[in-house]
């Protein structure tokens, strides 16, 4: 799993400005780059010299580069179907396309001698598609696929039609991408973030990274807004991709032992899963033998309620769960804290034996 940026030649992202943000990105752990050479409002032909320096500052800095391109990209650069030289030459890594090629011209740029990959737009390709690909002899190994970006409010896809369009496309072993947005910096000219997914719109590209890392569906993600801030990407580049880290807002009077239980390590839900809750089976390890948990704060247990069983359940005492339905009040079931709304999502990812963590949100 690798994170990328996205930079954009119109005027609100001047040139000087385009370098010092990939550069901050590099320091901070980034290693990939996305920009466009078919945005409409920008004429490029105009703008070419100093398009190529940005692409020679990228490459200075070896960092991965994919670039959106369009048939009048290929004539501006002098470059054709069956001729990718001339982005040989300026170090591009990976060519997206969108709309304007056949299967035939896709299939030929595949095939191409300079190992260039060729991307495909993963919201919108079909499994007619690829096996029109594959019947056409297109290099499998050098394709790859990125889903959309979606700048206007509730356009973004749903989780249920990314899935099923991702596992699809994974299926003929090709790699998936992904955009999140940023908080902080946001593209105009709308200005509501570049997110895939609608869920992911207005909330914390931290979360969003974990929900997509978390899937398993994803190979590689990339900031759709400019300008990410620094903590935003330091908080993404952080994210621990092997266990699913969980921000929790405890209770007020919760006992130091209740959270010693909660942040000793890592808990897995049990391989016999419950549909009600998820159980820690390390949390009774984790609780003291001997040491008695008082009933406390016994009241109703919303959706997403974390809990710490008492004395009260005598051999489950210390057993941590996770509620994933609401629950009626137990005298046997302290109520220690709940996961942010934010991170609901994430908790909808835990399965059986899957392993998780906390945070102090």
């Amino acid at each position: 799993m690798a994170v990328g940026i996205s930079v954009y030649t119109t005027e609100d992202f001047p040139h000087q400005k385009n370098k010092e943000y990939i550069k901050m990105a590099k320091d901070n752990g980034i290693n990939m780059v996305f920009t466009s050479m078919h945005m409409p409002e920008v004429e490029y032909d105009k703008k070419l010299n100093e398009f190529e320096d940005l692409i020679k500052y990228i490459k200075l800095l070896d960092m991965k580069l994919t670039i959106d391109i369009s048939p009048v990209t290929m004539n501006i650069l002098n470059s054709s179907i069956t001729d990718l030289k001339p982005f040989y030459d300026l170090g591009v890594d990976c060519l997206r396309l969108d709309y304007g090629f056949t299967a035939e011209e896709i299939a030929e740029m595949t095939n191409n001698k300079y190992g260039i990959k060729i991307e495909l737009n993963a919201s919108t390709i079909t499994k007619e598609e690829i096996e029109n690909l594959i019947r056409l002899k297109a290099n499998i190994g050098n394709l790859t696929t990125c889903h959309n970006y979606y700048p206007k409010p509730y356009t973004g896809l749903s989780y249920k039609f990314f899935k099923e369009k991702t596992m699809m496309i994974k299926n003929y072993g090709l790699k998936v991408s992904a955009f999140i947005p940023s908080l902080e910096g946001r593209r105009g000219p709308i200005y509501e973030g570049l997110p895939t997914l609608e869920m992911h719109r207005n909330i914390k590209p931290y979360t969003a990274a974990r929900h997509l890392i978390y899937s398993g569906l994803i190979d590689d993600i990339y900031f759709g807004d400019a300008y990410a801030s620094i903590n935003e990407i330091r908080d993404v580049i952080s994210i621990n991709k092997d266990v699913i880290e969980l921000n929790i807002n405890l209770i007020m009077d919760i006992t130091d032992y209740e959270k010693d239980i909660i942040f000793a390590g890592i808990h897995t839900n049990r391989s016999d899963a419950s549909e009600y809750i998820i159980r820690s089976e390390e949390s009774r390890g984790y609780a003291k033998i001997g040491k008695a948990i008082k009933p406390y704060n016994c009241i109703e247990r919303k959706k997403y309620s974390v809990t710490i069983d008492n004395y009260g359940f005598k051999r489950y005492s210390g057993e941590l769960n996770i509620c994933l339905i609401d629950m009626p009040q137990d005298e046997r079931v302290n109520v220690v804290g709940h996961i942010p709304e934010e991170e609901h999502i994430l908790v909808d990812l835990i399965r059986p034996g899957t392993k998780f963590k906390f945070r102090k949100g």
